[in-house]
């Protein structure tokens, strides 16, 4: 008997509310006002989140998509690129190599192509998987500063400090988005460039 798995995996309300919106440990500790330590517990189950400071956790539980509430969902990550996918077939429309071209000089540009196209590729999977996270907190952080604030007045002021402190830390980790997309477009041009020169040189040569 076959059965539907959730879309949502069996964790805690702790973690399911951190990874929605995109925060460390520190950062949900900061609001709770607890350590990042006790968030570690309250996320394993070894600890019960006090009550006087459950009110804090529910108001972000507020944001989490259904079943568990009635926010958003997150929004698909991009693609990230993989090192080991298949090459693509060499342009039909690309000339044939000459006919007294040598084998080994091409063996040589292509293991030279390749060489590259493992370190570049790495290095643009690695680029890629963290804008992939910048942009979860950046739309966390969005999503949390379009939500009302605890309607108390202390809640209120530690909510608008813990947005300010959230923004700080997305600035100082990412402090010129446009700089790094730009270095990241660059990348992915070399790659696909050095991936359709590998193809090329694979497809009819030894």
């Amino acid at each position: 008997m076959s059965t539907t798995a959730s879309p949502l995996p069996d964790i805690s309300l702790t973690t399911a509310v951190r990874l929605h919106l995109g925060l460390s440990m520190r950062q949900l500790a900061r609001y709770l006002g607890v350590t990042a330590g006790f968030v570690n517990h309250l996320e394993t189950g070894r600890r019960g989140l006090p009550p006087a400071l459950a009110p804090r956790l529910l108001h972000l539980a507020q944001l989490l998509p259904p079943p568990l509430g009635p926010g958003p969902t997150t929004p698909p990550e991009p693609p990230v690129y993989a090192p080991l996918a298949p090459l693509p077939a060499p342009d039909a429309q690309l000339p044939p190599a000459p006919p007294d071209a040598a084998p080994e000089p091409l063996r040589r540009r292509r293991r030279d192509c390749q060489l590259r196209l493992l370190v570049q590729g790495q290095r643009l999977a690695q680029l890629q998987a963290r804008a992939a996270v910048l942009a979860h907190r950046r739309w966390g952080l969005a999503l949390l500063q379009i939500t009302p604030a605890p309607p108390e007045p202390p809640e209120a002021a530690r909510y608008a400090r813990w947005l300010g402190e959230l923004a700080t830390d997305l600035a100082r980790d990412e402090p010129d988005p446009a700089a790094a997309a730009a270095t990241r477009h660059l990348l992915a041009a070399r790659v696909a460039g050095l991936r359709a020169e590998v193809a090329a040189l694979t497809g009819p040569h030894p």
